[in-house]
């Protein structure tokens, strides 16, 4: 069985990416506020859970801006949920992201290059029916490992 341990930028890099937030849509749930991590909700697999994390998650559709504040780190990152390819500069690099609908949920499909090799990462967001759980499920592949994780945030 072969061992996978991720370093600690690694680590940050695949945490800056994710949890954004769909365009609205008479159909789609609207995913706009703020949201604050639950570690003892979530499961990171073989990485590190954060010191904390923040999700400022406005949109207008089709522009999506999520401000994520990872322990004292803010990161910006601008897309749309329009099927084409975004660029975001983070401490770890270029992000690369493309969003798109599958019914009620969104799937941002991102790729990066990272210290173990180029990374692809898809996250899938579900809103809770009630508005006040955002879920974020992601696989990342490296160096073919496939790593799963769930990271559950609450709506302030």
């Amino acid at each position: 069985m072969m061992t996978f341990r991720v370093r600690p930028i690694l680590a940050a890099a695949l945490l800056t990416v994710g949890a954004v937030a769909p365009a609205a849509a008479q159909k789609h749930p609207d995913f706009s506020g703020t949201y604050v991590l639950v570690p003892a909700k979530s499961d990171f697999g073989p990485m590190p859970a954060p010191s904390s994390r923040t999700d400022v998650i406005d949109h207008k559709d089709p522009s999506l801006v999520i401000k994520r504040t990872i322990g004292d780190a803010l990161v910006t990152l601008t897309l749309a949920a329009d099927g084409k390819q975004y660029k975001n500069t983070t401490p770890q690099g270029e992000l690369t992201s493309t969003l798109a609908w599958l019914g009620d949920q969104l799937v941002v499909t991102s790729t990066l290059d990272t210290q173990n090799g180029p990374a692809s990462i898809v996250d899938t967001l579900t809103l809770s029916p009630d508005g006040k759980t955002l879920t974020q499920k992601r696989l990342i592949q490296i160096g073919g490992q496939d790593i799963n994780q769930t990271m559950v945030l609450e709506r302030k």
